[in-house]
């Protein structure tokens, strides 16, 4: 069975982006259906975060990762970090719609910022990881650089081995 955890990712990436625009969007032009899209994109984002870590954990388990394993290591639990982030920002979100107080707060939407700012780290350290060196997959060695470079830049973001 091919790995599950690429194919799904890119779905709450996509997700928490889109909920996070809406919300921002929706705040500040005041349409409501813009927010109620921001809701529903972030329920969305932790149904789709959810799957994608319990993919990413299968697909770690079973497959040999090689010298990427720390690579590895850091990304799981970047990725757990973020979904518990993604769990309390729908929470909130859900106080929020539950309430029928459309407009999330500034505090909120600075909140969902870091969110998506962590989302976009997580899914470059990702594609790096698999681009670069080859985790999961067997390296193509196609990259625009060599793979020693994207190690280098990994080597800097990832802690070292103990």
């Amino acid at each position: 069975m091919p790995p599950l955890h690429p194919a799904i990712v890119h779905f709450p990436i996509a997700l928490v982006t889109l909920s996070f625009i809406a919300d921002l969007l929706g705040s500040w032009l005041n349409k409501t259906t813009l927010r109620i899209t921001g809701f529903w994109s972030l329920a969305a984002a932790l149904i789709f975060g959810i799957v994608a870590a319990i993919t990413g954990y299968w697909d770690m388990t079973r497959e040999t990762l090689g010298e990427t394993d720390h690579y590895v290591d850091l990304h799981m639990d970047t990725g757990l970090v973020l979904l518990g982030a993604i769990v309390v920002l729908f929470a909130w979100r859900w106080f929020i719609y539950a309430r029928r107080q459309q407009v999330p707060k500034r505090f909120y939407l600075v909140l969902a910022f870091l969110v998506f700012c962590l989302t976009m780290f997580q899914g470059w350290y990702g594609g790096e990881m698999v681009y670069s060196q080859g985790a999961g997959v067997a390296a193509a060695g196609k990259g625009t650089e060599t793979p020693e470079a994207g190690k280098k830049r990994l080597d800097r973001i990832t802690p070292a081995e103990h």
